[in-house]
């Protein structure tokens, strides 16, 4: 991975600051000689580790950090982008709250507001359906349902791209920058560990209904799918009834 001293306005890289750092301790701060590691992609900052170190060793302490961190960009690139699509998510929400408690004036304005996060498909399916005046309710549900797929699919991408990390653990001074300007980072490998949890969990769900479709629709013997997939026989029956 590139190791640079500027900001690029694309790829992924390393962006390293070696000098005097400050570090948060309660309410206080302290400063010491170290080195800061920003991942970057592009303008964005995706994760930082800060390291208390000599200057004459913080290029050698630095390089194995990000090592250790290069083969985990695929997957906070995609927790990056699930970041965003739940903000989104968090707003239509909220917009949808405001419609449900404001009067018709409001309303409308919170429609367009709506408008704003989604799709010319999504508004014209929303119109189409005429179940509402002004279309905020039913354009929301849309654009939820949307992201809520979006989401999904992004968890999904980030577990498949993760490496071991048994074999590939994150270092624990990496943090994950905070949505909220002057706000501290959270730790990075707890974060990850918790969005790949939630990865797992979503790719567990769609067991049932793969085995279904597999067996009932694309015709995989039974036998097949056991073998495959380690699921006992006795699970694949009691889903596909004969």
């Amino acid at each position: 991975m590139d190791i640079t001293t500027t900001t690029r306005d694309e790829g992924v890289y390393i962006l390293r600051t070696i000098g005097t750092l400050q570090w948060p301790e309660g309410d206080q701060t302290w400063r010491a000689p170290g080195v800061r590691l920003d991942l970057m992609d592009g303008p964005d900052l995706l994760a930082r580790c800060k390291l208390e170190v000599a200057a004459r060793d913080a290029e050698t302490r630095s390089e194995a950090v990000i090592t250790g961190i290069e083969p985990w960009v695929k997957t906070l690139r995609c927790l990056d982008v699930v970041r965003d699509l739940r903000q989104q998510l968090e707003a239509v929400t909220s917009l949808m709250a405001g419609i449900h408690e404001e009067g018709p004036l409001l309303a409308a304005e919170r429609a367009d507001e709506m408008v704003s996060l989604a799709g010319p498909d999504e508004v014209e399916a929303a119109r189409a359906s005429g179940e509402h005046e002004p279309l905020g309710l039913p354009l929301g549900a849309l654009v939820s349902a949307r992201l809520r797929t979006q989401i999904s699919r992004g968890l999904r991408l980030s577990l498949a791209y993760a490496p071991s990390p048994a074999e590939t653990p994150i270092h624990p001074a990496w943090e994950r920058p905070s949505l909220w300007a002057g706000k501290p980072g959270e730790s990075l490998v707890q974060d990850v560990a918790r969005e790949l949890l939630a990865a797992w969990s979503d790719v567990r769900d769609a067991r049932d209904p793969l085995i279904t479709w597999a067996v009932r629709d694309a015709g995989v013997e039974r036998t097949t799918v056991q073998q495959i997939t380690s699921v006992a026989r006795t699970t694949i029956n009691r889903l596909l009834p004969s």
